[in-house]
């Protein structure tokens, strides 16, 4: 009977930890939602005067993390080689893949049976509550909170004996951990139900015994949503960078958290290097980001344009004017050219510009600022030659003209721009050159810029 007990809480602990995990877009953002691949890890511009308040909550980081579990993340780091890593079969090009790798390599988190890892599976809050207890360092587990009552293990037998009868046996002594530290509450635990984001900030800031912080500037749009009695041990993850709000500009607190988050967080908390203290004066930097191509090419006052969308730490970042203050333009060793937000969300990059590196500066509505360097490479230019022959078709004229070694029988698109500014889109058919119109046509430089397999080309005729 007692093998088959033990055999019984092994198979429940298993089942645990393969459908546990916290959360994002650390390699993700601690708390994104997005579904995409991460590009570029943003870094928080933290006020010159929160920096001595900060590094008392980092040092307490450092030293509350279980040091079993930072000294084998830190052999990830260091030693790969000695490393065996774990892939699933379901988080190949997944935002969080090398979060889950490495969690997975120091036996923090695994996966299904079936090789899987379901990393946008949504935790429950007994399997957020058995993480974040897991990695506490044991010697704040026995550190009981100050707003913890001193009869809290009587109240626990007795009162709550109902409410720790519904907490399934494998994470109970947690819970019963937890409650006595002042890190849950009981009668807001639910096991079963979906652990929120909120929530589970919430269990982290205070199973690492950090002070909650200042609440007068909340950076989050949605900052309403979150309880008061939240908010301060919300902030206090957010200025340690352990968790970040979605670009546009919410913390949605009661979304729920998946397990790809919870390993970005894991990542981070165990990556957490004891910090150095830095000079009051330190200038802000901005948040980097990228300029990802969308394929999308549109026409606006007789010249054409390549679409890209701003991206932050995986997400789409929008450069509508209801979000942003300024956005500015520069190509390096230029002078920067100020850009008129309007509707769109995207950037439109006109592909006649020169080659060369051109920075995109954006300072949204809260003076947050980002940037990212888009390396542009101007339309090659190929000669437009007769071939000397002409035709005729629906009674207008056409010469054949050849564009450098250019086959334009297939091409991604290409567009006509006329002296009098007007662009006309054309179509490829089976012709592998140029017939153009002589008949009914302006007089002038006429310019043709066509796209083939993602490489732009100019070439113009004049008559």
């Amino acid at each position: 009977m007692k093998k088959t007990l033990t055999l019984v809480l092994a198979l429940l602990l298993v089942a645990v930890f393969t459908t546990t995990v916290l959360a994002d877009p650390g390699n993700g953002k601690a708390w994104s939602n997005s579904n995409g691949k991460k590009v570029v890890d943003t870094k928080k511009v933290v006020p010159p005067g929160q920096q001595k308040k900060e590094l008392k909550n980092s040092n307490q980081i450092e030293k509350a993390i279980k040091k079993s579990l930072q000294e084998q993340y830190r052999v990830t780091k260091e030693k790969p080689e000695k490393v065996k890593v774990k892939r699933f079969h379901d988080t190949y090009r997944h935002w969080a893949a090398k979060c889950i790798e490495e969690m997975a390599a120091i036996g923090l988190l695994t996966g299904y049976p079936d090789g899987s890892f379901k990393p946008d599976q949504k935790l429950t809050q007994a399997e957020a509550l058995s993480l974040v207890m897991r990695i506490a360092a044991e010697e704040a587990d026995v550190t009981i909170r100050e707003d913890a009552t001193e009869n809290e293990d009587e109240k626990v037998e007795n009162d709550d004996q109902g409410k720790v009868a519904d907490i399934p046996k494998w994470v109970r002594a947690d819970a019963d951990k937890a409650a006595k530290k002042g890190i849950i509450k009981l009668n807001r635990f639910q096991s079963a139900v979906q652990a929120s984001r909120a929530q589970t900030a919430v269990m982290i800031a205070k199973a690492l015994e950090l002070e909650p912080v200042d609440t007068s500037n909340i950076p989050f749009k949605d900052g309403i949503l979150i309880s008061q009695e939240d908010v301060g041990y919300i902030l206090a993850l957010y200025e340690e960078g352990i968790i970040s709000g979605h670009p546009n500009g919410n913390f949605n607190p009661n979304s729920a958290i998946t397990r790809a988050e919870m390993a970005a967080i894991l990542q981070k908390l165990l990556d957490k290097d004891e910090p150095e203290e830095k000079p009051e004066d330190e200038t802000p930097q901005d948040v980097e980001g990228t300029l990802k191509e969308t394929s999308k090419v549109g026409v606006h006052d007789g010249k054409v344009y390549q679409e890209y969308k701003f991206v932050v730490d995986g997400q789409q970042f929008s450069l509508a004017q209801d979000n942003v203050k300024s956005i500015t333009m520069q190509k390096k060793d230029g002078d920067p050219v100020k850009l008129t937000p309007n509707t769109d969300k995207t950037l439109w990059f006109n592909v006649q510009r020169e080659s060369g590196k051109y920075t995109l500066k954006v300072v949204d509505k809260d003076d947050n600022s980002y940037e990212a360097v888009l390396d542009w490479v101007a339309p090659i230019e190929v000669a437009a030659t007769t071939t000397g022959r002409s035709g005729e078709h629906d009674s207008n004229s056409y010469i054949e003209y050849k564009l450098g070694d250019l086959n334009l029988s297939s091409f991604t698109c290409m567009y006509q721009i006329k002296p009098n500014g007007e662009v006309a889109k054309l179509t490829a058919n089976t012709d592998t050159n140029l017939w153009f119109k002589t008949n009914n046509q302006i007089t002038g430089e006429h310019i043709f810029l066509i796209n083939i397999d993602n490489v732009w080309y100019s070439s113009d005729i004049s008559i």
